[in-house]
């Protein structure tokens, strides 16, 4: 019996071409990859069959040996451990990049692997990405998750898991970060400030009195407060992250800052001076949790009782700097004393509605 006749090459240069699925997109398309062999079509197949058992022992091992076997969803969690966790303060740990990766990144792009992915897959991300309501994410989170995106991706390519970084030429469709900011009129501050005096309520005072942020409030102490110079000197931000509490420098470099106040403002808070470390607490600290509870009440309560419209401890230190540029106050004073890191925060923030300052200080 004579042997079977050996097939002809598939291919016009004289190659054998098998196809095989390795597996689905992210639009669960199949993904399709050809192997090729001078000899024969079970040859080429064999190479294929070999390449998946290869691949299969590479992902469940770990193995480094190959680019592509790193997960996105693996190579977060070793990014964020390496190069976040303990890089940055618990608080941006946890909050801007950790909360975004789990909440929005490895849900979408989770097992495929760091080589399979290319900038039209990152693109198609931002395409679909949107809130639990349905609504586009806010410029400021999408620009959070391109960077984090970017940097992830930068650090894969400096360990030789990738080559090239897909992150490029992205565009994606956003919800206007631009709101209407909540703040008092100079009547319902100077209402709201005779109140919480009347109340005790001290921290009412000092927001209206200096624009410090809630965290910084909270980690304030005693030793901060210059009853001579009558200043005060912002060094340590108090934040809850994940129901630990954790007592750090403040938000920005430029955020660990002096504030002068007056003189009328400096003999009220000298009343409140006790042997407790810190100046909002009884023994010790209060916690971000049992004080946003109280200020719920207390702005209630307040509401009920004159008709000041609630606010929250950041719309108070926006009504801060809003009634000091309506004094006339410039930018870049503000900006020092409310420990902005960049004018363009305190420009977009304090300007665009500016009409009125200009008439006053043109006197027309």
């Amino acid at each position: 019996m004579g042997r079977p006749k050996k097939d002809a090459p598939n291919r016009a240069d004289g190659l054998f071409e098998v196809k095989v699925t390795l597996g689905r997109d992210f639009d669960g398309k199949l993904i399709r990859k050809s192997f090729y062999s001078t000899v024969s079509k079970a040859d080429a197949r064999a190479k294929a069959e070999q390449y998946k058992i290869e691949q299969a022992v590479n992902r469940a091992t770990g193995a480094m040996s190959e680019p592509s076997v790193m997960t996105f969803e693996r190579w977060a969690e070793k990014w964020l451990d390496t190069y976040k966790k303990g890089v940055v303060k618990d608080h941006t740990y946890h909050f801007t990049y950790k909360s975004n990766i789990d909440k929005y990144l490895v849900p979408y792009f989770g097992k495929a692997h760091l080589m399979d992915i290319q900038q039209i897959d990152i693109q198609k991300y931002f395409n679909k990405v949107c809130s639990d309501t349905g609504e586009p994410l806010a410029k400021s989170t999408l620009e959070k998750h391109k960077l984090i995106l970017k940097s992830m991706f930068d650090a894969a390519i400096d360990n030789d898991l990738c080559y090239k970084n897909p992150v490029k030429n992205i565009k994606f469709q956003h919800v206007t970060d631009t709101a209407v900011r909540n703040v008092w009129t100079k009547e319902q501050a100077e209402k709201a400030l005779e109140y919480s005096k009347k109340c005790l309520r001290l921290d009412i005072v000092v927001y209206l009195n200096t624009g410090i942020r809630r965290s910084e409030l909270l980690g304030l102490k005693w030793e901060d407060i210059d009853f001579e110079e009558n200043t005060l000197h912002v060094q340590r931000a108090l934040v809850q992250t994940k129901g630990k509490i954790v007592i750090d420098r403040p938000k920005s470099a430029k955020s660990d800052r002096i504030i002068p106040f007056s003189e009328e403002f400096g003999k009220y808070l000298k009343k409140f001076q006790s042997d407790n470390e810190y100046v909002i607490g009884l023994d010790g600290y209060m916690s971000p949790s049992t004080y946003s509870t109280q200020f719920k009440e207390f702005m209630e309560k307040m509401n009920a009782e004159t008709g000041v419209p609630i606010l929250t401890p950041h719309e108070l230190r926006h009504t801060y700097g809003t009634l000091k540029r309506e004094e006339g106050v410039d930018i870049y004073t503000i900006q020092k004393v409310m420990g902005h890191a960049d004018i363009s925060i305190t420009a977009g923030t304090y300007v665009h509605n500016d009409i009125e300052v200009l008439k006053k200080q043109l006197k027309v």
